[in-house]
């Protein structure tokens, strides 16, 4: 066995591991620290995010190995109390679970991701939780990245198994592969062992995420790295050969939907497979730590790589990297030459005209046209502050970035300019989307062109119904119904409606009902098509909510939040409804009790407190036209001094 480990930067560490041969069964245990080995940088404990579904995964295909359930079987058939309030949901398959392919809505996030604290609510009541959902697709239509799918799969190999899932990974994935500092957040880990995270240059305490199946575990380079390697060819301490084969297997004949195996987010790319390679890869995310497992099964190379700080993709890159390094000590090369820059023309063929006018896709409303027939151009309609781009047609048939005055014809392409295309699908048209460096341009690194945006149809609604959204438009709702410790409120912590501009029927990318009601209507046969949510309008006692229900988002309008009084001493705290209050500039001492917590925004709606902050203090300035929120637990008071 031979380990090449990297420290990166501060916080980030990367561990390749080059395998030849049958691994033997390691110790059972739980920490680094109680052996009293030396801290190195490849020990230090990460949250891996996403990648915790192929831990997930993994349990389920051993299961399936044991004769015990069918990846094929419906999901009612291990969970019968599991359902949706779209009757469909009783086609769901186990396999459809693990490729994203469930058509459930995406992910429900309402208390699940948490600073400094753990609960088993997002874990107990996870059915009932998504029990009044739809469906945004038939089951089995498309893949769209899929969070809840594996939270699924979680009880799914609870029930199976008869343990509960920290138990099950601990006795059947952990032990068997030696792994002492990889579990969940319900394992007693040594928190010295854990990686320190920052908040613009602030250190903040851990988060965990209570939703294990689709992002809880934890773990170090070395030991995500060592996981990897249970994937190999022939290895079979883990899996059977034909469970890891299913696991690898693309799940999609569609070149231009997403590359999903069986938990794998993508099981090949094209400058791998031009050298005779299969990579199988898993990125992971949570707010403050990041994970990439880079694996290439038949090559017996496992990379993991963890940061606190910068993105999945980034860890992505570097563990590409590495893996080019590993498969050229095996005389392996990878070429990784840039593609050329498409010729352009200068005009727009006919049969492309049809497409002008409005598209959407999970950004927003944009407008398409075609100048003069010159070249195509896009505009932004909810966000004024991006930027409108133009495309020139190309002689390979497609439409390419570029810079200058297309008006005119002086344009230049930039360095990696982003390819646009028009493709049909069952009947409808769609626009893809690919970079020629093959980045992340629209949030796909492992598909260079993928499905990205579909046409918008008319919504014709009444005078009074739009008049209602009118009102609202340009109008802030922020978060109120999470509990203290919710990761939730160091993230944006509110939303803004916004009517597109000359557009009717639509408020941001959701098509209006009724007065009170808006609808997702993306349905692009990609991940595009994450984590959907209708919303509603509810007034309680005179006040607006937003109601974001598919997400477990429930948010107070601004025009509702008073400025904090000069003479308030205490603010009496409610569960599930925050108290928010505008600032000005003046310096506050607070008594923040146990299982509560303050956050203090700038006019920007940027944190620049919280107490899961280190050394924070109880004493704040509070910005001019900011805000400030008390969370806590009903029966529970924040006292203030002024």
């Amino acid at each position: 066995m031979k380990h090449i480990t990297r420290t990166v930067l501060a916080g980030a560490a990367a561990v390749l591991l080059l395998q030849s041969g049958t691994v033997g069964a390691g110790a059972a245990g739980r920490t680094a620290a109680a052996e009293n080995k030396p801290h190195e940088a490849s020990d230090t404990l990460f949250s891996v995010g996403s990648v915790s579904k192929v831990f997930v995964t993994a349990a389920v295909m051993q299961l399936a190995d044991q004769g015990k359930l069918d990846i094929d079987a419906p999901v009612t058939d291990y969970l019968p109390e599991f359902r949706l309030a779209d009757p469909r949901y009783r086609q769901i398959t186990v396999r459809m679970l693990m490729n994203h392919r469930s058509g459930m809505m995406g992910s429900f996030y309402h208390d699940a991701m948490l600073l400094n604290d753990r609960s088993p609510l997002p874990h107990d009541r996870f059915l009932q939780n998504i029990s009044t959902e739809r469906l945004k697709a038939a089951p089995g239509a498309y893949g769209a990245y899929c969070n809840d799918g594996f939270n699924l799969l979680e009880l799914i190999a609870e029930r199976v198994s008869g343990e509960s899932y920290t138990d099950y990974l601990e006795a059947h994935i952990c032990r068997p592969l030696g792994l002492q500092q990889t579990g969940t957040p319900w394992n007693a880990f040594d928190t010295a062992e854990q990686a320190k995270v920052f908040l613009k240059n602030t250190e903040h305490t851990p988060e965990y995420c209570m939703t294990i199946g689709d992002g809880g575990v934890l773990s170090t380079a070395a030991e995500l790295s060592r996981f990897g390697s249970a994937f190999f060819t022939g290895n079979t301490e883990l899996l059977s050969e034909k469970a890891k084969n299913e696991m690898r297997t693309c799940q999609s004949d569609d070149p231009y939907e997403d590359g999903f195996g069986l938990g794998w987010d993508n099981v090949g790319y094209a400058d791998y497979e031009k050298a005779g390679v299969q990579v199988l890869s898993k990125g992971g995310d949570l707010t403050f730590q990041h994970a990439e497992l880079l694996v290439a099964p038949d090559e017996e190379i496992s990379i993991g790589v963890v940061s606190a700080g910068g993105s999945s993709s980034y860890n992505a890159l570097l563990a590409m990297a590495l893996m080019d390094l590993a498969l050229e000590e095996k005389g392996i090369q990878v070429s990784r030459s840039q593609p050329e820059k498409p010729e352009l023309t200068g005009s727009i063929p006919e049969k492309y005209l049809q497409y002008e006018g409005l598209w959407v896709n999970s950004e927003g409303i944009f407008r398409l046209s075609f100048p003069q027939k010159r070249y195509m151009h896009i505009s932004n309609l909810n966000d004024p502050a991006v930027p409108d781009t133009d495309f020139m047609y190309t002689a390979d048939d497609s439409f390419s970035e570029v810079l200058g005055r297309a008006e005119a014809g002086t344009v230049t392409q930039p360095a990696n300019p982003t390819v646009l295309r028009f493709r049909e699908k069952n009947g409808s048209i769609w626009m893809t989307a690919e970079s020629t460096s093959g980045d992340e341009t629209f949030g796909f690194l492992s598909n260079p062109e993928t499905y990205f945006a579909q046409p918008l149809g008319e919504n014709p609604v009444s005078e009074a119904v739009q008049a209602a959204w009118d009102q609202r438009d340009g109008r802030r709702y922020y978060l109120c119904n999470e509990c203290a410790s919710s990761v939730a409120y160091t993230e944006k912590v509110s939303i803004m409606l916004d009517i597109p501009a000359g557009v009717r029927g639509y408020v941001n990318d959701l098509k209006i009902k009724d007065s009170t009601h808006l609808e997702s209507i993306l349905h692009i046969p990609s991940s595009a098509s994450r984590d959907l949510t209708d919303a509603e309008i509810v007034t309680e006692n005179g006040t607006e909510y937003l109601i974001m229900s598919t997400i477990g988002e429930k948010l107070i309008a601004e025009d509702a939040i008073s400025s904090l009084p000069a003479d308030l001493r205490e603010v009496q705290l409610t569960s599930g409804a925050a108290s928010w209050y505008n600032t000005d500039r003046r310096t506050v001492t607070l008594d923040i009790p146990e299982k509560a917590a303050v956050y203090v925004y700038d006019r920007h709606d940027h944190l620049t407190y919280s107490v899961y902050m280190k050394d924070s203090g109880r004493t704040v300035t509070l910005p001019p036209a900011g805000r400030i929120v008390f969370v806590g637990e009903t029966g529970s008071r924040i006292g203030i001094r002024q």
